[in-house]
């Protein structure tokens, strides 16, 4: 498999690219996207020790099992007591409301999927956010609501962002902190 980024790597280069505070976008043609993104997941597992990485994908994450408020507790150590005060903070904080808790996954938009991915993320306190390409799945709107979040969450939690993206209109966006381009 071809990992466009592998060219460009070294130790250096990986913590450049996870800088905190900052949201970097790696602008890359469609089929080297996939590729890339499971060569940064094997990178991030070498780096474990040092940060915790967490992924956004266009697809639903959750485990079926368990009711949506229970997956965004996985891997926390949230006591019961704490849960409500937390969920209704960062469900302000993304713009969501808690009768998003009473859907069924199936129910879910694409956008509720990633905007709840991403209160699970914080929640568990992920160093750093690695995206996949999900924004072709958004409307505009979407779009224009989600990138000031994301620009929000890097600077105010202090957060490491990396957004992998064939689109050119969100990588030149006022919210990236830098692009990297591989194609």
């Amino acid at each position: 498999m071809n990992f466009p980024l592998v060219k460009n790597w070294t130790e250096e280069s990986f913590k450049e690219l996870f800088q905190q505070q900052h949201m970097t976008v790696v602008l890359e043609d469609q089929s080297s996207i996939q590729a890339d993104f499971y060569f940064l997941i094997d990178k991030t597992f070498d780096m474990k020790q040092s940060m915790a990485v967490g992924f956004i994908l266009s697809e639903n994450t959750f485990l079926s099992y368990l009711s949506i408020k229970d997956n965004l507790f996985v891997g926390s150590s949230v006591k019961e007591r704490d849960k409500k005060k937390i969920l209704n903070d960062l469900f302000d904080y993304v713009g969501l409301t808690t009768s998003v808790l009473n859907k069924s996954e199936e129910q879910l938009t694409i956008f509720e999927q990633i905007k709840l991915q991403l209160v699970q993320l914080l929640i568990i306190e992920k160093d750093v956010i690695i995206i996949d390409d999900i924004f072709q799945e958004l409307s505009i709107g979407q779009r224009q609501e989600l990138l000031p979040l994301l620009q929000r969450i890097a600077k105010e939690k202090q957060k490491a962002i990396l957004v992998l993206t064939n689109d050119i209109q969100i990588a030149e966006s006022p919210y990236m902190d830098k692009i990297i381009k591989t194609a």
